[in-house]
C-alpha cells in the first residue's frame, strides 16, 4: 500500500467517524443526549423546575403535562452541566401501563423482564430494552405510578 493510499484510507476512515458521531436522538423525537437544558426545554414547550430536594443536583421536572396524547404526572430529566441531557423518566398512571408497553415491544420487540419483590408485599416489574443507542427501563409497582426511564447506551451490543 502506498504511501498516498494509506492517507485516502485515513481521510475517509477520519470522515465516517466524523459522520456517524453527531448526537443520537434520545427517547422523544427530537431531542438528543446531550441538549442543554434550555434546548430541552424548547423543545418540550415546558419550563423546568430543579427539583426539591437541594442533594440531588441536576435533575430537573415538571408535572402534569401531556406526551404524545399521554397524561404524564412528571418528567424529570437529568442535565449535566458538561455532558447535557443524560437521563428521562416518565411518572405514568398505571391505568396507561398497557398502552406504553406495547408500544415499546411493538417498537423494539420483547423485553427482558424481571419480577423483583423490594419489601414484602410489593412487588415490582421491570422491563428493560436495549435499543442500541438507548437503555429504556419501565418499572410497574402497585404503590407507585409507572415509571419510563430512558439513558443513553454505554455499550454497543455489536461488540458481545
Amino acid at each position: 500500500m502506498t504511501n498516498a493510499s494509506k492517507y485516502i484510507l485515513i481521510i475517509v476512515f477520519t470522515f465516517l467517524i466524523q459522520v456517524c458521531s453527531q448526537p443520537v436522538d434520545a427517547c422523544v423525537e427530537g431531542l438528543k443526549w446531550g441538549m442543554d437544558l434550555s434546548n430541552v426545554e424548547t423543545h418540550l414547550g415546558v419550563s423546568l423546575i430543579p427539583f426539591k430536594e437541594k442533594q440531588i443536583q441536576n435533575l430537573f421536572e415538571v408535572k402534569d403535562i401531556q406526551i404524545s396524547g399521554l397524561p404524564v404526572e412528571a418528567l424529570r430529566v437529568r442535565i449535566e452541566k458538561e455532558a447535557g441531557l443524560r437521563q428521562l423518566a416518565y411518572e405514568i398512571d398505571n391505568a396507561n401501563m398497557t398502552e406504553v408497553l406495547a408500544g415499546l415491544r411493538y417498537r423494539f420487540g420483547p423485553p427482558v423482564e424481571t419480577n423483583i419483590d423490594f419489601e414484602e408485599g410489593n412487588p415490582q416489574q421491570q422491563f428493560i430494552w436495549h435499543t442500541g443507542e438507548d437503555v429504556i427501563v419501565a418499572v410497574k409497582s402497585n404503590q407507585r405510578p409507572f415509571l419510563l426511564s430512558y439513558r443513553p447506551s454505554l455499550l454497543d451490543p455489536s461488540f458481545l
